[in-house]
């Protein structure tokens, strides 16, 4: 069965979810594969995967020509043993996207309603030929919709995949009040944008508190109050094993860091399989990732040298077409959130934390390292926020971003990496050591955007790529695929 590089478990977890909860009863029928890829924006190829799964597991049958019927059969009450059995365990992740979302999620909707077309508009506010049970609630719609403008596969990954963490909004279906939004073609767009807005807000908040109700009785009922909490983990899709990319980008902030400095042999095979406990071939793939990013240079015989910078990358390869489009969106992220983010931490933290971050900023800037600045702001996020998902979140970020390393090398061709960053971070730590929080978090927002914006420009004079949507198989979920509507 083809994986499509995991987005099926997108599809299969939602239905799993509504079978195991109830929500299908035995004998009913799912929608049609069409339907189900305009649901998730999907191609049919990956819905029928997801299909596949769900009768491999007992849960449907499928017969040539037919839409798939439910054969699961279970008590009524081991719906609510079902669902205790999977909610219990993340109710603390559950309270925390409350408030993570407000740091991460409504500055991404705010600029994607800022990038909405007509076109698009338009093609949201037709109404569907026929509603059906079983779609995605409209709220989660339009928000994928929304974040969908900003043409960043990673926004919309993790959405999708606190979705389904939390999982209750795959619950969320009411059809008759689905038409009263499509019916509403007399209002204005910023009507519309308020009516959901709204709904959403409303709809989460009823359906958080039924289930936080829901959770209080199952505990008792089910002697779950001792169970262990299952947090929430991002696991970026990738359209290669992620082993190898995470040790690429361990190795290079080593590199950065000086563990292994310019000149200097890597250590052998075997001992860098033990030192960080992964196979030979895993050690291989990243040693070919880094020659591939012009970091290292492998000789037969000898080892692997670490270079002083990248005479050249190869950048028409899979593997690091894809590392740069994922630095770009990480990049993208972080300007969207990072002023919000770091302000909320710093006040939770409070004057004295402040005060010894401004001089942990100082004292690198004085041993000439402030390129290295910018790795300590989203380490102190990830190590001080109080909210899971936002630490989780940057922590994906910050393995995400040493791929842009080699790339600035090669921009700034022999500039001192600390003169090129040093006088905007002079600037920002200033803003901190005067007790101006604000001023600090917000300065954090301009460098992001300029490095984001610079690194575009010099991929595409530089690199010049076929497009990656095309070419690199990385659809994300609620990105539209060939095949469907």
């Amino acid at each position: 069965m083809k994986s499509d590089n995991g987005l099926y478990k997108l599809i299969y977890e939602y239905f799993e979810t509504r079978l195991l909860y109830g929500y299908y009863a035995c004998g009913d029928s799912l929608p049609s594969i069409a339907r189900i890829g305009d649901m998730f924006r999907m191609a049919p190829g990956t819905v029928r995967s997801a299909l596949a799964l769900l009768e491999k597991k007992g849960y449907i049958r499928i017969d040539a020509r037919k839409t798939a019927r439910v054969i699961y059969e279970a008590p009524r009450v081991s719906f609510r043993k079902n669902a205790a059995l999977y909610f219990v365990p993340r109710r603390n992740g559950i309270m925390d996207l409350a408030e993570s979302g407000k740091l991460l999620f409504e500055p991404l909707w705010e600029e994607g309603l800022r990038r909405m077309d007509q076109k698009t508009w338009d093609r949201f506010c037709r109404p569907p030929e026929e509603p059906f049970q079983g779609a995605v609630s409209m709220p989660v719609s339009f928000y994928i919709m929304v974040l969908s403008n900003l043409n960043n596969r990673l926004i919309l990954d993790l959405y999708w995949e606190t979705i389904r963490y939390i999982r209750f909004p795959y619950l969320d279906n009411k059809a008759d009040t689905e038409t009263e939004v499509w019916n509403a073609g007399e209002l204005s767009q910023e009507e519309v944008i308020s009516a959901l807005r709204n709904r959403f807000e409303v709809s989460y908040g009823k359906a958080a508190s039924e289930l936080f109700a829901f959770m209080d009785e199952a505990e008792n009922e089910f002697s779950l109050k001792q169970v262990k909490q299952i947090p929430f983990c991002w696991d970026v899709f990738r359209s290669r094993p992620q082993r190898r990319y995470s040790l690429a980008s361990r190795i290079i902030r080593e590199i950065i860091h000086g563990s292994y400095p310019a000149g200097s042999y890597l250590p052998s095979l075997p001992h860098m399989a033990d030192r960080y406990g992964v196979g030979m071939n895993t050690i291989r793939r990243a040693l070919d990732i880094l020659e591939d990013l012009g970091m290292t240079r492998s000789y037969h015989g000898k080892g692997t040298i670490v270079c002083t910078e990248p005479e050249k990358i190869e950048a028409a390869g899979r593997e690091i077409r894809e590392g740069i489009e994922l630095y770009q969106e990480s990049l993208q992220l972080l300007a969207l959130t990072i002023s919000q983010v770091l302000l909320y931490t710093l006040r939770a933290e409070g004057e004295e934390v402040q005060k010894r971050l401004g001089e942990s900023f100082s004292w690198y800037l004085q041993e000439g390292k402030g390129y290295l600045c910018f790795e300590i702001c989203i380490t102190f996020i990830v190590e001080k926020c109080p909210l899971a998902l936002v630490r989780e979140c940057y922590q994906k970020i910050r393995e995400l971003l040493p791929w842009g390393y080699p790339f600035s090398l090669l921009r700034m061709k022999g500039k001192s990496l600390h003169s090129v960053y040093a006088g905007c971070t002079e600037q920002a730590v200033e803003y901190l050591k005067n007790g101006r929080p604000e001023e600090f978090a917000d300065s954090w927002r301009r460098i992001v955007e300029t490095e984001e914006s610079q690194f575009r420009a010099f991929i595409r004079d530089s690199f010049p790529l076929p497009d990656p949507h095309g070419a690199m198989e990385r659809q994300a979920p609620g990105q539209p695929a060939s095949g469907t509507i």
